[in-house]
């Protein structure tokens, strides 16, 4: 009798090891455990749709930037202005770096001390500099952080500033030299 109950354990074991086999595939309980935890997982159509939508957007910011460059620059009564005037200010289009000196040399010193708080963006602190006569184009100077990745490294504090500074040292100085 007990070899009849050992075989008869033994082939109650394979039947559940092969039952087990052919249906975990089948087995659609824990999907999310196969996913990495703070991953999420989309299908390959939807992938493609996210990156088609990305591409997009990337097109319109361009595009608006380079808008935003053309009307910055221009002056508000460019129809008054002949062909000759419109040739003579071409070449002054770099304004991201030297604006502040070559405008500003003129006008007497401005000193002002910039108060950066926690949540500030860009374009608030752009915006003080603006009211303050520390720079001349609130754009242009937030265009110039994001280019040159400044936006990413500004920090809390009071900071000295003059209209005597280009954008390049506003930026160190608020970056505090990161």
């Amino acid at each position: 009798m007990g070899k009849q109950i050992t075989r008869a354990f033994a082939a109650g074991l394979l039947l559940s090891a092969i039952l087990i086999l052919i249906f975990k595939p089948f087995d659609s309980g824990d999907k999310e455990a196969a996913v990495k935890k703070g991953y999420v997982q989309v299908k390959e159509t939807e992938y493609n749709q996210m990156k088609k939508e990305k591409t997009e957007w990337e097109e319109k910011y361009k595009a608006l930037s380079a808008k935003n460059k053309e009307t910055s620059v221009k002056p508000k009564d460019d129809k008054s202005k002949t062909k000759s005037d419109k040739t003579e200010k071409e070449p002054k289009k770099d304004t991201t770096k030297d604006t502040a000196k070559k405008e500003t040399t003129k006008e007497p010193i401005v000193k002002y001390q910039l108060t950066i708080k926690k949540g500030m963006t860009p374009n608030q602190i752009a915006e003080k500099l603006k009211a303050a006569k520390i720079i001349d184009h609130q754009g242009n100077f937030v265009e110039y952080l994001i280019k040159n990745k400044y936006h990413e490294k500004i920090q809390l504090g009071d900071f000295n500033v003059t209209n005597e500074m280009d954008y390049k040292e506003i930026a160190v100085i608020i970056t505090k030299g990161r």
